[in-house]
């Protein structure tokens, strides 16, 4: 039997310094538990738990985060609790971040230091020092210690708290995000083979309880938590923990203090007096590399917790080079790294923010538009991402943006949205989010998301405005390569009527640079605060009428001078109310709504009652406010349902233009991109900006019709310096431009094929879709391409036998 006041903490620590599932293993054995049925018991005492414990998280990031989430919960527990406040009580704060400025700067009411943006760069790493994560063991599967200055708990408390299921011991508390104790199991799943995790924890003496006093309180206690198989008598795997105690106590001894904190690369140094550790063995992450670096941890936590309501120190502890500040750093969320470094990321004007109602809910959400090429570095294949609470909980990858009705194709790789859907209420998060927080249900309620989301981006101005300023900075690379490639596909044309068919034209091809408009850009300084904010081209205090035909939606058009993220920002943030003056509509029934904040134009696009008739009058008031001013800004219009119209265009594009001749007078369509592109000729150093890799041949992007005659295009983008094309250059005795004439004619030959062939995109934004799909058979084709071209041309009858 072990020494509990010596051996018991000699065994703590060992188990805390081991980094494979065997060293624990070993260490069990020889104190005799690991083979002892008798001294485990049940996590959350169900025999049953796999079913639940083994049906969260399907990601080992977003199970790892949950950590981290628990980590930050009991660290706000903990300062509420020293202050003697009772935290569900009414003096309690009401949200995270009134927390995080009551217990950090004494200031609950602060709207600017509930936020870690707001928080200067030595204050930021003070605080992470209460809450870190570090990396130990091998490179292939790290061993993460995740350590905190927390509430802590005893002994008698462990099987309640952190090894628990299902207890709602947090429900009623409104600044914490962990309510149910479930999502912190997430992570078992993906510890090594045998899923072992430790934790260790010790409750703070500051607090004060109602409990008797007892050596508990001063008692560090800690546990190993494994998988179990299944056997003859259970169909299903237990998780159980180690609990050798009397009454299935766990083992637990007495010290002032431990090292459990990390500093710099080395794990396991600074002292903790309280708090909690938890220790994943051999963890299954994807990313292998060092933590910090681009493609690490720190960057997918970034993404993971973009709003975390308090920084974490991160420690990579294993053998890797670098100077000493290249170890350990503070992760403080997507949103705090993009303010921080947005005049290098993003492009001018963003982001910009919009409020989105859909039925009946509130959401926020922000819209990046990142520079050429720095995307990648703030998030992989997410497009939108919907957070609660600063944790996100799912999202709609990038390929979302290409779709046809949404027609921000081109800048598919430069576009990331969030979305705060922090006041929706329990059930209709329940409808939109997954119990594991890392997926999101496919039902109505995110269909009727998209859908507002896809109205405001494709009418978003900047964005088309960007999108037109790429498009012409691609042209314009492609004037001086153009003319070889034209002469060959006017050739080809002439010579092969198939090809003819294909592309839908006869005779000369079209000048593929005419239809770019320069455009003059503009510039927008807004101001922090509004001065104004009325119906565009009427006085303040002005009704506005508008007449809407009944199968479509009302958009109106607001004139400012505030700045494009006031909705969306940290800080004395712009709040909008949309309301019914008509009694005939409450205001618990308003139709679904947006409205988009861009370079002093906000935009409302409001639907129509689902069952109004022509005829029918609405009245509304939009009001904006904010914390500085005295009197908000009330707009009164009024909405009259008349006849449905016929809508024109489909599939996202807007009808044609031009008479029935062609806008080139040659009878035919005009140029959509299934005519003869010419494609931007991409080179190793641009395929960041590309996703390219050396196998990569061929992608397309599409650019939908515009206001001012532009129709919808296709634009090619070709990898030069495809491995393939450089073995045969390599290799060849042909003349190497006739070479690469024929690598660029077969490739936009085969990217014109695969899209005329394509079918109408599906709805789901998981699919792979048409775009995809050139990128992937194109990058099949490409070892095959040029030795086709080139043997089966000389093929002669002789040769068949």
């Amino acid at each position: 039997m072990l020494d509990l006041h010596y051996s018991a903490q000699q065994l703590c620590m060992e188990l805390l310094q081991s980094d494979t599932e065997e060293q624990v293993i070993s260490l069990l054995r020889h104190q005799g538990y690991w083979d002892n049925p008798e001294v485990w018991r049940p996590f959350g005492d169900k025999l049953d738990n796999f079913s639940t414990m083994g049906n969260q998280s399907s990601s080992p990031d977003a199970a790892l985060v949950e950590k981290l989430v628990n980590s930050v919960d009991a660290v706000l527990m903990g300062e509420c609790l020293t202050s003697g406040i009772i935290p569900n009580s009414p003096e309690a704060p009401q949200s995270i971040p009134e927390a995080v400025a009551q217990f950090f700067f004494g200031d609950r009411k602060s709207d600017s230091l509930g936020y870690i943006s707001r928080w200067p760069v030595q204050k930021r790493r003070e605080v992470s020092d209460l809450i870190t994560l570090a990396a130990t063991g091998n490179n292939s599967n790290p061993s993460f210690t995740i350590v905190d200055a927390g509430e802590g708990q005893s002994p008698e408390s462990m099987p309640d708290t952190l090894l628990s299921l299902d207890k709602q011991n947090k429900i009623d508390v409104h600044f914490v995000q962990g309510k149910f104790n479930m999502g912190g199991t997430g992570a078992l799943r993906f510890c090594g083979r045998e899923n072992l995790q430790l934790v260790i924890s010790r409750r703070n003496p500051n607090i004060n309880t109602e409990i008797p006093e007892s050596c508990a309180s001063n008692e560090w206690s800690f546990t190993i938590v494994r998988r179990e198989n299944p056997t003859a008598a259970k169909r299903l795997s237990t998780y159980t923990y180690l609990a050798p105690e009397p009454k299935g106590g766990v083992l637990r001894f007495e010290s002032e203090s431990l090292p459990l904190f990390p500093q710099g690369d080395k794990a396991y140094v600074r002292s903790a007096q309280w708090g909690t550790a938890i220790k994943l063995y051999e963890y299954k992450l994807t990313g292998k590399s060092h933590i910090l670096r681009r493609d690490g941890l720190l960057y997918r936590l970034d993404l993971l917790l973009p709003g975390v309501a308090l920084p974490i120190r991160l420690h990579e502890c294993r053998r890797y080079r670098g100077h000493d500040g290249s170890f350990d750093t503070t992760l403080t969320g997507l949103g705090v790294r993009l303010s921080d470094g947005r005049s290098e990321n993003l492009e001018q004007g963003f982001p910009t923010s919009s409020y989105l109602v859909v039925n009946g809910q509130e959401m926020k959400a922000g819209i990046y538009a990142f520079k050429r090429g720095k995307a990648g570095t703030y998030r992989n294949d997410e497009g939108v991402v919907f957070t609660v609470n600063g944790q996100t909980h799912g999202n709609l990858p990038k390929r979302f943006f290409s779709r046809k009705d949404v027609g921000m194709s081109s800048l598919e790789d430069s576009i990331l949205v969030t979305v705060d859907c922090s006041r929706i209420d329990g059930r209709s998060r329940e409808d939109l989010f997954m119990n594991s927080r890392d997926r999101m249900e496919q039902g109505d309620f995110l269909r009727a998301i998209r859908a507002e989301l896809t109205l405001i981006l494709k009418d978003h101005q900047s964005l088309r405005d960007l999108r037109e300023q790429r498009r012409r900075e691609d042209v314009e690379r492609k004037l001086e390569n153009s003319k070889p490639l034209v002469e060959v596909m006017e050739s080809i044309i002439r010579k092969s009527p198939s090809v003819a068919q294909l592309l839908g034209r006869i005779g000369p091809l079209p000048d593929p640079f005419k239809s770019v408009k320069n455009r003059t850009a503009k510039t927008f300084t807004g101001k922090a605060h509004p001065s104004f904010f009325r119906f565009r081209n009427k006085d303040y205090g002005e009704e506005l009428f508008r007449k809407t035909p009944r199968n479509m939606r009302s958009r109106i058009q607001l004139e400012t001078d505030v700045v494009n993220d006031y909705f969306e920002r940290d800080q004395y943030a712009g709040k909008r109310i949309l309301k019914s003056v008509d009694p005939g509509l409450p205001n618990g029934e308003m139709p679904a709504y947006n409205l988009n904040l861009d370079d002093g134009t906000a935009t409302l696009n409001l639907a129509l009652p689902s069952d109004a008739k022509v005829g029918d009058v609405f009245k509304y008031d939009l009001v904006v406010e904010d914390e500085t001013m005295i009197e908000p800004f009330v707009n009164r219009f009024v909405v009259s349902v008349g006849p449905e119209q016929k809508v024109s265009g489909g599939n996202g594009e807007r009808s044609k233009r031009g008479n029935d001749s062609g806008e080139d007078g040659s009878g035919n369509e005009p140029n959509q991109g299934r005519n003869v592109p010419i494609p931007t000729l991409v080179y190793e150093p641009e395929w960041p900006l590309h996703n390219f890799d050396k196998e990569s041949a061929l992608k397309v992007k599409y650019y939908p019709a515009d206001d001012e005659g532009q129709v919808g295009s296709y634009e090619y983008f070709l990898n030069m310096d495809n491995i393939h094309l450089k073995t045969e250059l390599k290799e060849t005795k042909n003349d190497m431009d006739v070479v690469n004439s024929q690598w660029q004619s077969g490739m936009v030959l085969m990217g014109i094929a695969l899209l005329n062939g394509s079918k109408q995109e599906p709805d789901d934004d998981n699919a792979p879709n048409y775009e995809e799909n050139v990128r992937d058979i194109t990058k099949a084709i490409a070892p095959v391409l040029l030795p086709m071209i080139e043997h089966l041309g000389a093929l002669q009858a002789e040769d068949l036998g």
